[in-house]
């Protein structure tokens, strides 16, 4: 936090304290406060404030700028001063105006050197942003460090995050986001629209913001998304050179996001989506195509499911909306579709999701199919005609996450399942009149695709067991016949590497098979995979694809499954012993073990604490196959409490790979 400038929430009091070069005499002397905030100030827009200071007997009303005397003795006056509750939040200057009361046209006035600024206030039932829960204000509104998730829905893992908000130049950073942003200073004291601009600024592809995505897998000229551990380097980075800072990618934005949010006094929080769907053509189904003999046919395919995606709640009331869709809002600074023009969503009520009221601003549509779309595979007969295949109606939207009020745990004890918030569970009744809901009251042009026949065939495709990276693996398609005759089963499976947006990055192999399911039975075909056909084609994530399509001879059923999975590196081990005392030197030790049968080149260790250590690179001498990385840092703590240390490993061939370690800071005796 920028120490030289007084913070101030609004909707409450604060003190002042104005010394005068002579004693002030209540009866003669004539005291107001002007308060102006952005480059034009004006009294009509709200952006201009001029108070009389009044006896200390008057009473100040939180919904109203207002001053009062508390003390005066000689030529200090000290005043208790009201920022009304709706009031603009950012930078506001004051001025001292003076003259004698009976003589109201020599008028003195003094500038201040130094304004302040006035953030939104959780903690009082007049802002838009209340929140009642003690635990949730402690996580969402102060709380400087946290988790953000990501993997895929069968192997989720965690991400420590440094959200930083109290850091030096962050608030100053946010707020300058707000002054570059097209939204009007009248408008500043709107937590709805303050946040709507808040997911533009956040990414830089129509206004010069804070961030640069990148997905192609070649970060030259900024740093690879995965290194990031923190929000505060890339808002201070962005507050010295003024240029979107590259690169980031979901989770990134999503992290600065949050920061942002919890510096403006916003409560916000990091929730990410696995199997999340991205529907390009906004018909609120995942679309896949196929030619008469199965094979994909890419080019006609617009949508995508990312293995998971990120973006950020923030918790006000709705007065723009009917009653009972206030609380957690959605919005999304990653980059991916323009609303109104401008790469933006939300803030969308969750209650409305929930319900699949897609008629409700902002964005809807869109973010309803990230959790709720249903997939449906059609057969292109002819250039002009589909036939529909396979709906699947469960395969988006799963174990939605963030992280639960409290201390960081290790592993996923402090992983918050809020899926229910978005969604009844899949299948049900409930769901199912959601669907229909959104699809009908969206318009869709999907809606043909919801008259199925009755099937007797189920196929699965087998959960993998955790897999490392370098290690070999095998992908199961199970058929269970419910019926009393013999099924014969042909089946296509195809595995690729995948961004974790979903777009295919390479083909890795194919397989194809027949297979007999006796009646009231199961079968099994796979497709195999070693580290030598893979290693080379894993990008960002090391994320994987296996789909499998094909028909059954007797009944003509045709089925379509996708599933997407990980091989992952393992942890950095993060240790330290001893005690730790506000400036006494202590060390850790990382160690970091290669599982690859080939050298790790261009390695380097990144170390970052809150309040501790900011982010630092420590390089390291090429890792043998399977050998091991080992490096001892020494920290300074510079305050008492809690602390969380980040460490990551990366290397031209591997990264993404990270450990933490917990360390309680005593005050120094």
């Amino acid at each position: 936090m920028d120490h030289q400038i007084p913070v101030i929430r609004r909707g409450q009091t604060f003190k002042l304290t104005v010394n005068f070069k002579r004693a002030v005499i209540g009866h003669r002397d004539n005291i107001r406060l002007r308060f102006e905030f952005g480059s034009h100030p004006s009294i009509v827009r709200g952006t201009r404030v001029v108070e009389q200071v009044m006896g200390k007997d008057e009473t100040l009303v939180k919904k109203q700028w207002g001053a009062k005397v508390r003390t005066l003795s000689g030529g200090h006056v000290f005043m208790t001063v009201m920022v009304p509750a709706d009031c603009a939040v950012g930078y506001w200057k004051l001025s001292i105006l003076t003259n004698f009361k009976e003589d109201t046209s020599k008028i003195q006035t003094f500038s201040v050197d130094q304004g302040a600024y006035v953030l939104f206030n959780p903690w009082v039932k007049e802002d838009i942003v209340y929140l009642e829960n003690e635990k949730d204000l402690k996580e969402y509104v102060l709380n400087d460090m946290g988790k953000i998730y990501c993997g895929t829905d069968k192997r989720l893992r965690s991400r420590a995050w440094n959200y930083g908000q109290f850091e030096d130049g962050v608030l100053e950073a946010a707020v300058q986001l707000l002054d570059n942003s097209r939204l009007d200073a009248s408008a500043r004291g709107n937590a709805i629209k303050v946040v709507r601009t808040i997911s533009a600024v956040v990414n830089a592809p129509d206004d010069n913001g804070l961030l640069e995505g990148n997905w192609s897998g070649n970060y030259e000229g900024g740093t690879p998304p995965t290194q990031w551990q923190g929000s505060v380097q890339i808002l201070t980075e962005w507050l010295k050179t003024g240029v979107p800072v590259r690169y980031g990618q979901c989770w990134v934005f999503s992290g600065v996001t949050t920061t942002v949010l919890r510096a403006l006094g916003i409560p916000g929080r990091s929730v990410t989506n696995f199997a999340s769907a991205h529907d390009t053509n906004a018909n609120i189904t995942i679309d896949y195509h196929y030619s008469e003999t199965y094979e994909k046919l890419e080019d006609m395919d617009v949508d995508s499911i990312w293995n998971f995606h990120v973006w950020n709640e923030c918790w006000m009331d709705r007065p723009d909306l009917p009653a009972g869709h206030g609380g957690w809002q959605a919005i999304d600074a990653t980059p991916q579709e323009t609303s109104e023009g401008v790469y933006r969503a939300g803030p969308c009520s969750v209650a409305a999701i929930r319900k699949g009221e897609v008629g409700f601003q902002y964005d809807a549509p869109f973010i309803f199919a990230e959790v709720n779309a249903d997939i449906v595979h059609w057969m292109c007969e002819s250039e002009n005609s589909l036939v529909k295949l396979e709906v699947d109606c469960k395969g988006i939207g799963k174990h939605i996450s963030t992280k639960a009020p409290g201390p960081m745990q290790f592993g996923d004890a402090d992983r918050l399942d809020i899926t229910a918030n978005y969604k009844a569970p899949d299948m049900s009744a409930e769901e199912r009149a959601c669907v229909m809901n959104a699809i009908l009251s969206g318009h869709s042009s999907s809606r043909a695709a919801y008259d199925m026949p009755t099937k007797d065939l189920l196929f699965e495709l087998v959960e993998r067991d955790d897999v490392f990276i370098g290690k070999p693996f095998t992908l199961t398609l199970k058929m269970i016949n419910s019926s009393t005759e013999k099924r014969t089963v042909d089946a296509v499976m195809h595995l690729e590497t995948t961004f974790y947006t979903g777009v295919r990055a390479e083909k890795v192999k194919t397989a194809k098979h027949s297979v007999v399911v006796p009646p009231k039975g199961e079968a099994e075909c796979s497709i195999s995979c070693s580290p030598d056909e893979y290693l080379d084609l894993i990008v960002d994530q090391a994320a994987f694809q296996v789909s499998a399509i094909g028909t059954v001879k007797e009944t003509k059923q045709i089925f379509c499954l996708n599933d997407d999975f990980r091989v992952r590196a393992p942890d950095v081990v993060v240790k330290s012993e001893g005690s730790y005392k506000v400036g006494k030197p202590f060390k850790i030790d990382c160690k970091f073990i290669n599982p690859l049968a080939r050298v790790l080149r261009k390695c380097v260790f990144i170390v970052e604490a809150p309040g501790l250590e900011k982010p630092h690179e420590i390089s390291c001498s090429n890792v043998e196959a399977n050998g091991e990385a080992n490096m001892t840092y020494t920290c300074t703590p510079k305050t008492p409490g809690k602390k969380t240390i980040l460490v990551s490993f990366s290397s031209k061939e591997l990264s993404d790979a990270d450990g933490h370690l917990n360390i309680d800071i005593k005050a120094a005796h």
